[in-house]
């Protein structure tokens, strides 16, 4: 097990998501991972998986490596000037709060801290997120640890700021927008006589299927989709009676009043 030490500050859904995916990964110690959160119960939650955990956030951070910040976006800079004094000068901020720029990270933390921003998602707890990450004032050594630690909950991609909010609307809304389509493809099998529990595990078993169909080769969706669609077959009519009902319109046009709200428009 590695021997970085990483510090969570606010451990809800998203941090503690987090600290769940890096002691199921097996890279990382329980006892090298502190959290410091309000509450008793999430405290005593990670405290019996044998991670520490402090109410003072001042004294979470104490000696870390690295330090998330995982609370809500108005609350950045009060944490900030919780912590930002009792910092190692080698450590890396992590700020998972949306929203909150590295340009304002800089003035909540100070120029003389690496600061990174990292988007994950809520499937880091199983390994399989995917975090987008932005830096400012990072080192290379630096952005191999910070990198390295989001590897340990699925996969990563350093990106630049201003592509940020298009990489968590396509991959942290996308989660929802994924369930979405797996509830209605769950009742349409319940509606063609299959049991819930059956439905449920039939979709997302294909869903994982397809999804690893791209993640290991270069093909495009419609390439795949190709090879399982016979002319004048079953998969096509399906197919076509979707495109009939706007799917591929109704799709874009949800990713893009998610992104137009991100950008407060």
């Amino acid at each position: 097990m590695k021997s970085l030490k990483i510090a969570v500050i606010g451990a809800g859904n998203m941090g503690g998501a987090l600290v769940e995916g890096f002691l199921n990964s097996g890279r990382y110690a329980p006892e090298s991972i502190t959290i410091g959160d309000l509450s008793a119960d999430v405290r005593r939650k990670f405290e019996e998986q044998g991670v520490k955990a402090a109410a003072d956030n001042a004294a979470a951070v104490s000696g870390a490596d690295v330090v998330i910040v995982g609370v809500k976006p108005w609350l950045v800079e009060r944490v900030a000037g919780q912590i930002k004094g009792n910092l190692t000068p080698s450590a890396a901020v992590v700020s998972i709060a949306g929203g909150v720029g590295l340009d304002a990270l800089t003035g909540c933390f100070g120029g003389s801290t690496s600061l990174y921003r990292a988007i994950p998602n809520i499937a880091a707890s199983l390994g399989e997120s995917m975090t987008f990450v932005s830096r400012e004032g990072g080192s290379a050594s630096l952005d191999e640890m910070v990198v390295g630690l989001f590897e340990s909950v699925g996969q990563v991609m350093l990106i630049d700021e201003k592509q940020l909010d298009a990489a968590m609307v396509a991959a942290s809304c996308g989660i929802a927008y994924a369930l979405r389509y797996v509830r209605a493809s769950m009742e349409a099998g319940i509606e063609m006589g299959l049991g819930a529990a059956a439905s449920r595990r039939i979709v997302a078993q294909t869903i994982k299927g397809a999804a690893e169909l791209l993640l290991n080769g270069d093909q495009h969706p419609e390439a795949a989709i190709d090879q399982v669609t016979t002319p004048g077959g079953t998969t096509i009519v399906g197919l076509n009676e979707m495109e009939r009902s706007g799917f591929t319109g109704a799709v874009i046009d949800g990713y893009l009043a998610a992104f137009r709200r991100v950008k407060g428009k």
